[in-house]
């Protein structure tokens, strides 16, 4: 039977690979994954959604669990997932080696791409307030609802997209320049649990169990993410 999974976009390169791992030794039980922002994930299963299991937000998992929407004693922690600059592929990298490069960068951009629906979008709004380049930044940027925001580095809208690297490296025709400066940087802190929902609970709990698993972290830090515990 398959297996229902909200997960939040932070994941989706990863388990490009992940899935095929899992439905070689699982062919019983393929995976139907929902990929949204972390933010969008619980809007809609706060407002009924079904599934059986959620990776979001240490935040978000939190409140599910609260509400009773998730089972707390099923959570396990999964990845800190770092924020990372992209340029379209074969353009000059911006240095970003440390904070006064990265604001240097961001000024000097004709528009920066940014999503402010997920957490990264909403760390890197926080940090442009924090480092007083809004407002500028801001009048010319290239604010998305959702998705990719390295999809506006090949459209033309920007030259420089900020997301987590996992995100970036989902769209082709572009280059990571790298993670933000230590200065700048909020790792994205990734958690999951059974949602109380779930129609098959001791397959997602297995899953679960599964991505704690050395196979799937030698995956996930292909890119750039590590492990929590």
């Amino acid at each position: 039977m398959t297996l229902h999974i909200y997960s939040a976009l932070a994941l989706s390169a990863p388990f490009n690979t992940v899935i095929d791992v899992w439905q070689s030794a699982h062919p019983d039980t393929p995976l139907a994954i929902r990929w949204h922002p972390s933010t969008v994930i619980e809007q809609q299963l706060n407002q009924g959604a079904e599934a059986d299991v959620v990776i979001a937000t240490v935040d978000t998992v939190n409140r599910l669990i609260d509400k009773g929407i998730a089972d707390g004693s099923s959570r396990i922690e999964v990845v800190d997932s770092p924020i990372g600059v992209a340029v379209l592929a074969g353009a000059v990298a911006p240095d970003i080696s440390n904070l006064d490069r990265l604001i240097a960068s961001l000024l000097a951009a004709r528009s920066v791409a940014w999503s402010e629906a997920g957490a990264s979008g909403v760390w890197f709004s926080r940090l442009l307030k924090q480092l007083n380049i809004d407002e500028p930044l801001r009048a010319r940027g290239t604010v998305i609802p959702a998705g990719f925001t390295a999809e506006q580095l090949v459209n033309g809208n920007a030259d420089l997209a900020v997301q987590q690297i996992s995100e970036l490296l989902m769209v082709e025709g572009i280059d990571v320049v790298g993670p933000l400066p230590p200065e700048a940087q909020q790792p994205i802190s990734l958690s999951a649990a059974v949602l109380t929902c779930a129609q098959q609970p001791e397959r997602a709990s297995a899953f679960l169990a599964w991505l704690k698993t050395s196979a799937v972290t030698d995956i996930f830090n292909q890119f750039g993410m590590q492990r929590r515990d």
